[in-house]
């Protein structure tokens, strides 16, 4: 039977419980409000109305910063959370190394842990007890059989709760974060055991910031960010949005008002640097991209009701940005003369805001301006 995952609009939604902030310079109002001030109940969105499908010879990676749900989702694609709506079809055999201590219990045996354990797992008590032995040698705890968990070290029981979870092969494999704790010797056991797991996996969905390894394993990627599933392509391409999602975010401050859904492709960038050349000719210098690779054609400036077009722009190559941002568009910097009619000083910019465009359409999107920009236009001096 093939492997495969299919997500048709998914979402997952849970209770948060907030208490009104209060201020009082005295302990005992704090204390009596909150006794007689309960919380309020809101429900808080983690995932929102995730469709995709993952078919069988399918390496996955999910990219997203932290908090993004790239966590979430694999605690859902596992059964742990049901989804509060949508559907979740999952054909194949799942393994998790999502949460290595799922179903541990400080106060049974370390055998009696290996049951638990494998029971979560849905491992068959036959098959369970016919392997405790090689589970425990491979975590190298064989001695620890009949001690309690709570008197293993945090290290043993991550190598426990890894033996366990390894010790059989599924159809669906998935990953939150590759394996590289432990010991020199667990470790290179615990990789080449992960390796052939990956290799005999169906499907494997991965959740790592490290890049190489991603870019190793994986043929495809799945972008999340604030828990919406914004993009999902080869690995290359996804690579490449997350990057510009990255310098986006930086630019903009925040992606969350972006429909991304809808194809909305976004143009971001950095204005860092101001001249004025002669009385009513100003010159900026910066960089600009998009998040398709686009290189933004157009640029203005928009004083109160007027919009200045520069009269030249020359493009070039900005590595700094590239290195730092991962701009994917290697020639996005700019040096950009514009023609303002009465402009003595830098300080007359006082309400500059500089927006550009892609190509094809009128320059609309503002450019952040870096602090040194800010002040050359207040104080009147260059930047």
């Amino acid at each position: 039977m093939e492997a495969s995952i299919k997500a048709e609009h998914v979402s997952l939604e849970v209770p948060t419980f907030l208490q009104r902030d209060r201020s009082s310079s005295r302990w005992r109002s704090v204390f009596f409000g909150a006794m007689f001030d309960p919380p309020r109940r809101r429900v808080a969105p983690l995932l929102e109305d995730f469709n995709f499908t993952i078919r069988d010879g399918e390496r996955v990676a999910l990219l997203g910063q932290n908090g993004a749900g790239k966590s979430t989702l694999l605690k859902v694609l596992n059964g742990a959370y049901a989804p509060t709506s949508g559907r979740l079809i999952v054909n194949g055999r799942t393994q998790s190394l999502v949460n290595l201590s799922l179903g541990f219990n400080g106060q049974a045996t370390v055998r009696e842990n290996v049951l638990l354990r494998g029971t979560a797992m849905g491992l068959a008590p036959t098959y369970i007890r016919d392997h405790v032995d090689e589970i425990l040698a491979f975590a190298d705890i064989p001695e620890k059989i009949n001690q309690r968990l709570y008197t293993l070290s945090s290290g043993q029981k991550m190598r426990l709760g890894f033996a366990i979870s390894t010790s059989i092969q599924q159809d669906i494999l998935l990953l939150d974060e590759w394996i590289g704790t432990g010991d020199a010797n667990f470790k290179t056991k615990a990789i080449d055991r992960l390796q052939g797991r990956v290799t005999g996996s169906k499907i494997v969905v991965l959740a790592s910031h490290r890049t190489g390894i991603l870019r190793e394993i994986c043929n495809k990627g799945m972008v999340i960010d604030h828990g919406r599933l914004v993009y999902m392509g080869d690995i290359e391409s996804a690579m490449d949005f997350y990057q510009s999602l990255l310098a986006l975010q930086w630019a903009t401050g925040s992606t969350r008002d972006i429909d991304f859904s809808k194809g909305q492709v976004c143009v971001y960038g950095c204005v860092d640097g101001v001249e004025l050349k002669e009385p009513g000719r100003v010159r900026l210098k910066g960089w600009m991209a998009s998040t398709d690779g686009q290189s933004p054609e157009s640029l203005a400036l928009r004083i109160g009701d007027s919009v200045h077009v520069a009269k030249r722009m020359r493009r070039f190559k900005r590595k700094d940005v590239a290195n730092r941002f991962g701009v994917t568009d290697p020639e996005c910097g700019f040096d950009a003369d514009f023609r303002i009619p009465r402009v003595e000083d830098l300080s007359d910019l006082g309400g500059l805001e500089v927006i550009a465009g892609l190509p094809g359409t009128e320059p609309e999107t503002p450019l952040r301006q870096s602090e040194q920009v800010r002040l050359a236009m207040r104080s009147g001096k260059e930047a």
